[in-house]
């Protein structure tokens, strides 16, 4: 068998797909796909994106592919601050500053903060969490965070999760890794019935109790690599209660802004 062979093949039983529903999917005959499988017929630059499509394959996968059929990658990486990815940014940080009172932060491929909005600002310094942070790592580390995350094992477990989600979707060991550090610390998986309908990050902020949901943004269309690992993290009040407290933090933060700008320095614990 061929690189591509394999990879085409690894991937199809991956995705639980038999050679009749992708031959169908890409608009190809199945005697065709047998032959790419087995080697007895090379793909051309086209129909290897096109499989990959019809496979769903992440587009950080997709020069590999491109690669194992002996062609050279087209997929891009290029730095968020350039020209090229300007407008897709602007966008995000339209979405985080709108956001607020509520938090809200982006995250890239390394699980870094990259941008976040006022209140999200604020919310992570209480957690002794900073801009450019891991967020992993700061978890990993102390997944109770001194003790103010009240939900930490469910936090620990649901970001475990879609380490994992995330390793196996690019096939990346790195991830994968940060997947099993931040599972150490709550092996158990939790099989009882769920009595909420979605797990909800609990926090003590001022000897209050805040709860929150969270809402992911993607660019599901992104065919750059930066701009496809980017996620955006938007959260939102469970309670009348919580929804208080975020509004009176991001005013307190404004307080604190205006008055840095005066000569002081704002605190990041309400």
């Amino acid at each position: 068998m061929t690189p591509f062979a394999e990879t085409l093949k690894s991937w199809r039983n991956r995705q639980r797909m038999s050679q009749m529903a992708l031959a169908l999917s890409a608009e190809v005959s199945t005697r065709h796909v047998s032959y790419l499988e087995t080697g007895k017929a090379s793909p051309s630059r086209e129909m290897v994106l096109r499989l990959a499509e019809a496979l769903r394959v992440p587009v950080h996968a997709r020069n590999d592919w491109l690669t194992s059929a002996g062609y050279a990658p087209v997929f891009q990486r290029r730095d968020l601050d350039s020209e090229a990815l300007r407008p897709f940014m602007a966008a995000v940080e339209h979405v985080i500053a709108r956001h607020d009172p509520f938090p809200a932060w982006v995250l890239d491929a390394d699980w870094r903060i990259i941008r976040v909005n006022q209140t999200g600002e604020i919310l992570l310094g209480v957690l002794g969490i900073a801009p450019g942070d891991n967020l992993v790592s700061a978890l990993t580390a102390d997944p109770s965070r001194g003790g103010l995350i009240e939900s930490w094992r469910e936090t620990v477990a649901h970001l475990s999760a879609r380490l994992s989600a995330e390793a196996r979707r690019r096939n990346d060991p790195k991830t994968a890794e940060a997947a099993r550090a931040l599972a150490a610390h709550w092996p158990h998986d939790d099989v009882s019935a769920p009595d909420t309908p979605a797990k909800t990050t609990v926090i003590s902020l001022n000897r209050k109790r805040l709860e929150l949901i969270s809402i992911q943004a993607v660019f599901n269309t992104a065919t750059d690599l930066s701009l496809a690992d980017l996620r955006t993290e938007l959260f939102y009040p469970v309670d009348a209660n919580s929804e208080r407290a975020l509004e009176t933090l991001f005013v307190r933060t404004g307080a604190s802004s205006a008055k840095a700008a005066g000569g002081g320095a704002p605190s990041l614990r309400p």
